[in-house]
């Protein structure tokens, strides 16, 4: 029953059954062309016979006597060695003369004969009502000065016809099997080749797991559909891998960096239980795992914004705002973080007239703020951030240039990574969640922009984001982060 229901049977049987079929259409419609063609044959011949039979019969019927003209017609057709049996009938259908070959029967003369002689028509039809084989008969209108003065039929056994139709089909039942076996062997067996390589990628797939996800299904030599599709699945493997080893370390990163601030919580715990003798101790170590707990729930707020974002389930709020006043209360917030390193936070507009951008105003808000937070982070105390505005072709070019530690250019590929921290900024003065440039890249993409980014160590760096003034061409286009991360 297993075999029954493979594609291979299933191809083979369609096969069988269109060559059955074509084999017996074939074999009617050369039995009908050659039965067409036999009795064409026939009919010429009988048409000859009749006209040069009346011919003579009309040039001797100047003999008074009716027995002696039926004579010298007798020896007129066995002169001429002609098989065909002759009759001569008067206009009424009455028997005048045959030939001799007739023995003991006459040629059947129906009334659609009688009717067309009268009509000046000759008359065909195939008889079979005078023995083991039809007859054809041929009745030709014998008109004299434009009377009808007799009727000459001729006939002919169709035994030859009918034994070489007899033969046809014996061939065709012979044969027809023989062929429609062994084109069904060769079909099993064709359909089994060109399905060999489903079967081996069907081996080499029940290979694969989550652990082997490096393997590749095999590629054939030419460009066929079975290879389009083995490339497809390699394709997907790859898209598979990726994905499996982006969650592998997502799994690995989150834990880690959710493990540290719980560990640190426990630890500082179990010390004040065990050593803290007064209130501000205790007091001390509350403070600590407040802030621990505030990192873990930045985390936590972070990983869901990603999540969200890559499930479709967040919408953005796409209208127009003026980006000239964003920048501008963005410029104030940096001022006021800037204050306690003693930094110098400028502002440089290089626009002639307020800027406003069809986007979502809450998200660039985040977007602006995490970059200009992280140069005010990265930057040591007295530095300098700029944060400029100008317009391109079309798009807001927003700059935040920072004078701090700068990202070495074997990191800059890694930067929008989750979790992705470059060693000196971690650790726990920092507080960063290393989710933050992930979340920018995000929010650039899905508002058709691009972002850059220029670093020198110890020179500073340099994020340029550039946002389509109309907006982005998507509805609320949610692009997975996942996919941006790696940017």
């Amino acid at each position: 029953m297993l075999l029954l229901r493979t594609i291979r049977f299933r191809l083979t049987l369609w096969f069988a059954i269109a060559l059955a079929v074509v084999l017996t259409a074939s074999g009617f419609y050369w039995q009908r062309s050659l039965s067409q063609n036999l009795l064409g044959h026939i009919d010429l011949r009988l048409v000859e016979v009749a006209l040069e039979s009346s011919q003579y019969h009309l040039a001797h019927q100047v003999e008074p006597d009716m027995q002696r003209q039926c004579a010298e017609l007798e020896g007129f057709l066995r002169e001429q060695n002609w098989n065909e049996y002759v009759q001569v009938l008067d206009p009424t259908g009455v028997v005048e003369c045959f030939s001799s070959n007739l023995k003991g029967f006459r040629l059947p003369l129906s009334a659609a004969a009688l009717q067309a002689a009268a009509e000046g028509r000759d008359h065909t039809v195939s008889d079979n009502s005078l023995g083991r084989y039809p007859l054809r008969v041929y009745t030709y209108p014998v008109y004299e000065d434009g009377q009808l003065t007799h009727l000459l039929q001729v006939g002919r056994n169709l035994a030859s016809v009918d034994e070489t139709l007899k033969e046809l089909r014996g061939t065709f039942f012979t044969f027809g099997p023989l062929v429609l076996g062994s084109l069904g062997v060769g079909g099993w067996l064709l359909v089994g080749w060109a399905l060999s390589p489903v079967a081996r990628m069907t081996r080499a797939v029940r290979k694969i797991n989550a652990e082997s996800l490096s393997q590749r299904l095999p590629l054939g030599h030419g460009q066929d559909e079975i290879s389009q599709l083995a490339e497809t699945f390699n394709e997907m493997l790859v898209r598979l891998e990726d994905s499996f080893r982006k969650v592998k370390q997502f799994s690995g990163d989150a834990s880690h960096e959710l493990r540290t601030p719980l560990t640190i919580i426990r630890g500082e715990t179990e010390v004040a239980l065990r050593w803290a003798k007064d209130p501000e101790e205790m007091r001390s170590v509350l403070q600590s795992n407040l802030e621990e707990i505030d990192r873990m729930g930045r985390i936590i707020d972070d990983l869901l914004t990603l999540a969200k974002s890559e499930a479709g389930e967040m919408p953005l709020e796409m209208k127009e705002f003026s980006l000239s006043d964003l920048v501008q209360q963005l410029y104030l917030s940096g001022r006021m973080l800037g204050d306690a390193k003693q930094m110098e936070v400028s502002l440089q507009l290089d626009v002639a007239e307020e800027i406003r951008i069809r986007g979502d105003e809450l998200r660039l808000r985040q977007m602006f703020l995490n970059l200009i937070s992280n140069a005010i982070k990265y930057t040591p105390e007295r530095g300098k951030v700029v944060i400029s505005m100008a317009v391109d072709d079309g798009r807001a070019v927003v700059t935040v240039r920072d004078s701090g530690i700068g990202i070495p250019a074997e990191h800059l590929p890694h930067i929008f990574s989750r979790f992705y921290r470059i060693d000196k900024a971690r650790n726990r003065e920092d507080g960063g969640t290393g989710l933050g440039l992930a979340i920018v890249k995000w929010i650039v993409e899905v508002h058709d922009g691009k972002i850059r980014v220029t670093s020198n160590p110890d020179q500073g760096s340099i994020f340029t984001i550039y946002l389509p003034i109309e907006g982005p061409q998507k509805k609320q286009a949610s692009k997975s982060p996942a996919n941006s991360a790696d940017a």
